[in-house]
């Protein structure tokens, strides 16, 4: 491998766009070409230099590769994956890790039969408010968590829903899967792994047969409780792209979207506000509330998950974000859907590779 590293991108849709543009913005890495079925995406490909293929497995044939960013629609991230294992190739596929379990145990099985690195982009564990917030819960500045809240909620434009396979469950479509399952990854992240869930899922806002709207709750399997509400009809604050302000497609309005409240403070995300008794007085609601701003590093998670991946493929480090550990951020989030479908409680399943067929 030379110093540059060689990537490829197979879909070049909204994130697959965004990945184009940082690779291309990169000094570690170059983006020698990227397969798109739409010819439409050949003139975003051909404006950062890259080959164009409108079949992703000409591509894979043909180029002398480190790694592959797959960015395609849900339902093929488990036959793209597949391929790019058998051609051992480094993965970064967005999130979910796929569609459905059966697939994801699929595309486990097949990058770790192969010996290659698969790693799952939930970019937002690479926020440096994120890592912040981590780092206080294993020094225990909040105590025990006890509760954790989360919202994303934002109306989106129409347009977006003319990409049939976000109104199409069986094409991985649907807020849960598209939206929930970044917070859902969140949560697991800061608060452990969850053992059983509740859900409604609303569909009168949009009426497109897919969820526009979900209200979770959620048991960890510390003994923690979660709730979630996510929506993609709705004008609102709340969410982490507005919180954050990551993403230049939605303006930013500084709110906070998740909370986290332990027996010795609370903390809000995306801006690391720390809410706790004042250190002179009871830890009890007699005592005033002290409220603080924390600092943090500038936001640039996307950049540098990209960097994390060209680490995972030059051998030094491991995904931080693995294909084991994507699968059960996915298990929850298809709990939640589950459950909401089924008007019950349901407990995520496990990454049992034996129920995996590869042959």
């Amino acid at each position: 491998m030379g110093d540059v590293t060689r990537l490829a991108v197979i879909g070049v849709g909204l994130i697959g766009a965004r990945h184009l543009s940082l690779i291309a913005a990169s000094e570690t890495c170059e983006v020698v070409a990227a397969a798109d079925s739409r010819a439409s995406a050949e003139p975003e490909i051909l404006r950062h230099g890259a080959r164009y293929y409108s079949d992703y497995r000409d591509l894979l044939e043909v180029e002398s590769l480190d790694g592959v960013i797959i960015a395609t629609p849900n339902a093929a991230h488990e036959p793209v994956g597949v391929d790019c294992a058998a051609a051992g190739l480094a993965m970064l596929v967005e999130k979910p890790l796929t569609d459905t379990l059966e697939a994801g145990r699929r595309l486990i099985a097949a990058a770790e039969a192969a010996g290659v690195p698969l790693a799952v982009g939930h970019h937002r564990r690479f926020d440096p408010a994120v890592t912040l917030a981590r780092a206080m819960l294993d020094e225990g500045t909040l105590g025990q968590l006890v509760a954790m809240h989360t919202i994303w909620a934002l109306r989106k434009d129409d347009a977006y829903y003319e990409a049939e396979w976000r109104i199409d469950r069986a094409a991985g479509g649907g807020t849960g899967l598209i939206n929930l399952i970044h917070d859902v990854d969140l949560m697991r992240y800061l608060g452990g792994d969850v053992a059983r869930v509740y859900a409604e899922l609303g569909y009168a806002a949009r009426g497109l047969g897919v969820e526009d709207t979900i209200a979770a709750t959620l048991r960890f399997r510390s003994g923690m409780l979660g709730t979630a509400v996510t929506s993609d009809a709705t004008p609102s604050p709340w969410g982490w792209e507005q919180g954050s302000g990551e993403n230049p497609s939605v303006p930013a309005t500084s709110h906070n979207a998740i909370r986290l409240l332990g027996t010795e403070g609370a903390l809000a995300l995306p801006n690391l506000t720390l809410h706790r008794h004042r250190s002179d007085t009871t830890n009890d609601w007699s005592a005033p509330i002290s409220s603080e701003a924390l600092e943090h590093a500038p936001r640039a998670a996307l950049p540098a998950q990209l960097a994390h991946f060209v680490s995972v493929i030059r051998g030094e480090t491991e995904p931080r974000v693995s294909g084991r550990d994507g699968f059960a951020s996915l298990a929850t989030t298809l709990a939640i859907v589950a459950s909401g479908q089924r008007g019950e409680p349901v407990e995520p399943e496990l990454c049992d590779l034996a129920a995996a067929n590869i042959a």
